[in-house]
């Protein structure tokens, strides 16, 4: 603790009082403030792709976030016993609950202030650069495909699991295609090759814990997966959370994309590729493939249940779509 304490002092201006253990990072008190001492499993070149993300959106006054402290050499990061950390400070506040409806309000307001000040991000070239960009045609062929070799597995092994999977797989699998197919005739490219020009980019993990609301004032934390997307990847992420708490209330999800709408209006095109998103078996490929391809430290009957809460859904997004389709006219 001492060293680590003496090597901030060393790298960054900060009077280190005091140190603390925090989960795999540190706390550190100074003067009053507190900082996150973030261990990071990325490489320099991403960290500072994540920080001139940071410095663009400050400049274009967006400044709800959590900054990087740069050291006495202006790197966003420290290596300690080969090890890269950041160091941000605590937004103090408490983490935003999609079941509140100002919180999904200003969560909405949030993230189309972070994508509109997010317009105009071009490093320049031979920089380390994260996108996402054109993706997802080859992500989701990619998860169908394992769907498809999970199938095999769950004939084999006859589990508990295995008999509920394969009651619902083929269900879930010509979902995935039907979704792919609509994709690949969809104008989908065009929102791509708009989005370079514009050079907009996405949080790429706008959930409640990283969205802090620190007394009526909404913050934006944890950056790790920032990248160019489609800006529609991450309100749809949003529609998707709270959906699932309030059992697929098309009136939430309206009431979402109209307080985005007041700052960014969307497109037909956006409206219809965020239909296939939803539409897409994301969270059936998420469960099956954490159970039978990652180290099971769930019981059987976790999964199950798991599993369980996506056949549920079947019907509530179901009826979701067809009045999605009554609210948005697109092509």
């Amino acid at each position: 603790m001492k060293e680590i304490a003496e090597k901030i002092r060393d790298n960054f201006n900060i009077d280190v009082s005091n140190i603390s253990p925090f989960r795999d990072n540190y706390i550190i008190y100074s003067n009053s403030k507190k900082i996150l001492l973030k261990k990071v499993l990325m490489s320099p070149e991403r960290i500072c792709f994540i920080h001139n993300a940071k410095k663009h959106l400050m400049k274009n006054n967006f400044q709800c976030l959590d900054e990087y402290l740069l050291s006495k050499n202006d790197e966003p990061y420290i290596k300690i016993n080969n090890t890269l950390y950041t160091l941000t400070p605590i937004i103090d506040g408490i983490e935003i609950n999609f079941e509140k409806s100002d919180d999904v309000i200003n969560s909405s307001y949030l993230l189309a202030n972070f994508h509109k000040c997010s317009r105009g991000f071009f490093l320049p070239e031979n920089t380390f650069v994260k996108d996402e960009l054109g993706k997802l045609p080859s992500v989701y062929k990619k998860r169908l495909n394992e769907i498809k070799k999970v199938k095999k597995i769950a004939s084999s092994t006859k589990t508990k699991f295995d008999y509920l999977l394969l009651e619902y797989i083929d269900y879930f699998f010509n979902l995935g295609t039907k979704v792919i197919d609509k994709l690949e005739k969809s104008n989908y490219m065009d929102l791509v090759h708009k989005t370079k020009k514009e050079g907009s980019f996405c949080h790429h993990e706008f959930t409640h814990n990283n969205i802090i609301n620190n007394n009526g004032i909404y913050f934006l934390i944890n950056f790790e997966f920032c990248c160019y997307e489609l800006k529609i990847y991450d309100l749809c992420n949003l529609i998707k959370r709270k959906l699932r708490k309030c059992n697929w209330d098309i009136k939430e999800a309206k009431k979402i994309l109209d307080f985005y709408q007041e700052k960014i209006p969307l497109s037909n095109d956006e409206f219809y590729i965020m239909k296939l998103m939803i539409m897409f078996p994301q969270k059936f490929w998420r469960v099956i493939n954490s159970y039978y391809n990652s180290k099971k430290n769930l019981s059987e009957k976790i999964y199950i249940t798991k599993l369980n809460n996506v056949i549920n859904e079947i019907t509530p997004i179901e009826d979701f779509l067809e009045k999605y389709d009554t609210l948005y006219l697109y092509h």
